[in-house]
């Protein structure tokens, strides 16, 4: 889970829960990860940030402190805060991370990001079944995903938006495609869920 994040947005004791991952919205108006063809990762939160007693000076102050601590001890590369604005009563705190790794350590929370090839590599046995995007009733298992070797795979285990460089093509039962094609909700936080684009 993001507790390093909840404990920042809980500034003077109210607890503050991400909303609006299950709507039809572009990637600008939730909170989302989006994947670069660099390997970085582009953390966007977005969250109710309205409260008298929320202060963004100490939000902002926080967050380095955490990244530093973090940064200090990751070696090579490192995670930064590109922005935090509060507007029409809502946080937008922008952070890059270099990898998914980084992102998983700062987080400890569950993310892949790279080749089916790489996943496969790593561990993940890819022995489950996803949903064609745009093809209705197509389904793919184990060994046409492992035939896939150098497209993407996103693996993530929170409810979150997902935005790729690529168009999507399949997706597990968990996720939620948008018109555009290169953006996805994930609407599960308890299980992996995945998202292979080109």
């Amino acid at each position: 889970m993001r507790k390093i994040l909840w404990l920042l947005l809980i500034v003077a004791g109210a607890a503050a829960l991400l909303s609006g991952c299950g709507k039809e919205e572009s990637a600008g108006d939730t909170t989302r990860l989006d994947f670069k063809k660099d390997g970085q990762i582009v953390h966007t939160i977005v969250e109710d940030f309205s409260q008298d007693y929320y202060s963004l000076d100490e939000l902002k102050e926080n967050v380095e402190e955490q990244i530093a601590e973090y940064n200090g001890t990751a070696g090579k590369g490192g995670i930064t805060l590109d922005s935090a604005e509060v507007e029409e009563g809502l946080i937008r705190l922008v952070m890059t991370f270099p990898s998914a790794e980084n992102y998983s350590g700062f987080y400890r929370q569950a993310l892949f990001y790279g080749t089916v090839k790489d996943a496969f590599n790593a561990g993940y046995d890819l022995d489950i079944q996803l949903r064609g995007v745009g093809e209705e009733g197509t389904v793919v298992g184990r060994q046409e995903i492992l035939e896939m070797g150098e497209k993407h795979i996103v693996v993530v285990r929170e409810k979150i938006q997902i935005k790729t460089y690529g168009n999507i093509l399949y997706v597990s039962s968990d996720v939620e495609p948008l018109e555009n094609g290169k953006e996805a909700n994930v609407t599960d936080k308890e299980n992996l869920s995945y998202i292979i684009f080109e």
